[in-house]
This record gives C-alpha cells, sequence and structure tokens, in this order.
C-alpha cells in the first residue's frame, strides 16, 4: 500500500486549520484534494481525493494518522482505489503540503520516493 510518513513535530489538529484544497494538472492527469474531515478524539483525519487519469475517474480518501514520531500518510482501506500513478502524486502532494505547512519535519519511511521529487 502506497504510503509517506513524515517526521517531527506535527499534529493533526494544527494541519486542519493551514488546510487549502489542492489542485494539480499534469498532461492528462487531474487532481483535486478538497475537503479535510478531522477525528475529534481518534487522531486521525481524512481528506477527500478525486482524479482523472486517461479519462478514468476515481474518488477516494487519504488518511492521514497521528503517529507518536509524526504523522502517516496513506490511502484510506474502505475506499481502496486502484494504485495508479496519479493516485500516488495525490499522496505525495498531501506529504509535500504537511512538510510546508509544518516547518522542521521531514519525510520518514516512505515506498514513494519516486513521486515526492516532482
Amino acid at each position: 500500500m502506497p504510503h509517506v510518513t513524515i517526521e517531527g513535530p506535527v499534529l493533526i489538529a494544527d494541519l486542519e486549520s493551514k488546510f487549502e484544497p489542492i489542485q494539480f494538472r499534469e498532461g492528462t492527469r487531474i487532481i483535486k484534494i478538497g475537503k479535510f474531515f478531522r477525528e475529534k478524539t481518534e487522531g486521525s483525519a481524512l481528506l477527500e481525493a478525486i482524479i482523472v487519469e486517461a479519462g478514468h475517474q476515481q474518488r477516494f480518501f487519504i488518511l492521514l494518522s497521528q503517529k507518536p514520531e509524526g504523522i502517516t500518510i496513506r490511502l484510506e482501506p474502505l475506499t481502496d482505489p486502484e494504485k495508479t500513478g496519479a493516485v500516488r502524486i495525490a499522496l505525495a502532494l498531501v506529504a509535500r503540503r504537511v512538510l510546508d505547512w509544518a516547518p522542521g519535519c521531514r519525510y520518514g519511511f516512505t515506498n514513494l520516493t519516486e513521486y515526492l521529487i516532482r
């Protein structure tokens, strides 16, 4: 399952107030991440994502999970989309945005390295 960890002093509760929708276009790929839903008691949040790639649309959620060392960003298992390039780019875009919002953090373990270098 594609994922990336962000290590450092970052809290999901702080990210909610900084969140702005993400729109990305590259060739025929369109990625929109439009809503932030924070679980008040569980230390997690869902980001609603819609992608269009090669004429195929997918809707899914990206899950942010609070960990002692930072945040894990991955696909929400119940909305399990096909793991296309655009889906992986969407995860990488969220990870990059989290780093922008949380100075002092860094990428941790990931299997999305090639997508993080965009």
